[in-house]
């Protein structure tokens, strides 16, 4: 049900210990697989540095773990901060991309096991940590690739700080160290995991059919095209709007009078999935906006 995706072993090795997974078929990317009695199947890969090997190894991984859809997907390493104690952990609430500007907003259906930050994935590792935001170079590969895989309340970043501007230690620290500090945060990570895991199973559930797709079907002429983009949305429904039933959805999202489209309902089920309150945990003084 989880799948990991980490820049550097000294940031897997925790993981592996901790899920004890076992190492798979030699290829492109260092890839592990095991089994745990909370999140199901787990699997992890070794990306290398940057958002470009994060991208490929995301999509390898998906591939090679058999192509299933909607999986729980987190991104662990370690990532600078200017504020931030070393050793403390953050999840994720943006992800921005320094060079092209492109920002995702990973959304959590509960509550973040850990304060949240913004991440700020750059070409090249930052020694000058100038805004308040988590600096890294994995998480904007990372996010929109697994998002082509998973509904977006199943991708999230864990980042565990590493560099200050009065440390700077992570390209010195010997790689037991860097293991050291994600094993400290081992907690929020499987925590997180946990979560995402239980969400990822009550999507299985409805991965045939999500409540009010048939019903929307016999109501409506939608072309074959647009029958998937329905599906997500009425899925994401069920998740963040269980108490819904299909006849009172069409009614408040305005959409079950006779005159109403296919257009309508599919713009109806966006808007109202916009308004839903999405639970963050408050940032840590310093951590960012």
């Amino acid at each position: 049900m989880v799948r990991f995706v980490v820049a550097h072993s000294s940031e897997a090795s925790p993981l592996i210990d901790r899920f004890h997974l076992e190492p798979v078929a030699e290829g492109p990317f260092r890839v592990f697989r095991g089994d745990d009695d909370e999140l199901g199947a787990i699997w992890l890969i070794v990306s290398g540095p940057g958002k470009a090997a994060a991208a490929a190894a995301t999509s390898y991984l998906h591939l090679l773990a058999g192509g299933r859809m909607d999986r729980a997907w987190i991104n662990a390493g370690v990532a600078g901060h200017c504020k931030a104690s070393v050793g403390q952990g953050f999840v994720a609430h943006k992800v921005a991309d320094a060079a092209s500007g492109a920002a995702w907003y990973p959304q959590l259906v509960g509550e973040s096991p850990r304060p949240t930050a913004p991440v700020l994935s750059l070409e090249r590792v930052e020694e000058e940590y100038t805004l308040p935001w988590i600096y890294e170079m994995e998480a904007a590969g990372f996010v929109p690739t697994a998002g082509r895989f998973a509904t977006a309340e199943l991708v999230h970043c864990y980042k565990v700080i590493s560099d200050t501007p009065d440390t700077l230690v992570s390209r010195r620290m010997p790689a037991a160290q860097v293991a050291g500090l994600v094993e400290d945060n081992l907690g929020g990570i499987t925590e997180l995991a946990r979560g995402l895991a239980v969400l990822a199973r009550e999507l299985d559930v409805l991965a045939m059919e999500p409540p009010g797709f048939s019903e929307a079907l016999e109501r409506w002429p939608f072309p074959e095209a647009d029958r998937p983009r329905l599906r997500r949305l009425l899925r994401r429904v069920t998740v963040l709007v269980p108490a819904v039933g299909p006849q009172a959805l069409w009614e408040e999202i305005g959409a079950a009078g006779p005159a109403s489209r296919p257009d309508d309902v599919l713009h109806g089920l966006e808007v109202r999935l916009a308004v839903v309150p999405v639970l963050l945990a408050e940032p840590a003084d310093g951590a960012g906006s």
